[in-house]
């Protein structure tokens, strides 16, 4: 008798578990991929050190890259990281690699680091200016 009761309570206790999902609806969303920007180059030399120059962006465009160099090959990728839009700050370059992009055409990145050192990466040279960032540009 005392087993029956134990099997009934057993019963009674699961019976939420199994019929809560029975009554209510769920909503599965699939999760929104969100494609990232990459670049793949082959690069003309190697990453070479540059004296300590300041740099503003005045294009809304520019894009700051993370880099993965190949070991075994002279290929770089650049996935997106963020836009230069985002941050009105003087930018520093400490380094340049030059890559080539297509036929005789040939980009060169610099690594660049913010004014207060949070935020870095590589940027193609045409989306700077040379000189410190000055609010009325």
């Amino acid at each position: 008798m005392k087993r029956m009761k134990n099997l009934a309570a057993a019963f009674l206790l699961a019976l939420p578990l199994t019929a809560l999902p029975i009554l209510t609806s769920t909503n599965i969303q699939a999760a929104e991929t969100t494609k990232t920007e990459t670049h793949t180059y082959t690069g003309n030399g190697s990453v070479k050190d540059m004296k300590k120059t300041a740099y503003h962006s005045k294009d809304a465009n520019g894009n700051i890259y993370k880099a993965d160099f190949m070991a075994d090959k002279p290929t770089v990728t650049l996935t997106k990281k963020t836009t230069l839009n985002k941050y009105r700050t003087t930018w520093y370059a400490t380094r340049k690699m030059s890559v080539h992009v297509s036929g005789n055409k040939s980009r060169t990145y610099y690594y660049i680091t913010s004014s207060d050192k949070k935020i870095s990466g590589w940027t193609w040279e045409g989306y700077l200016h040379k000189g410190i960032f000055k609010s009325a540009d």
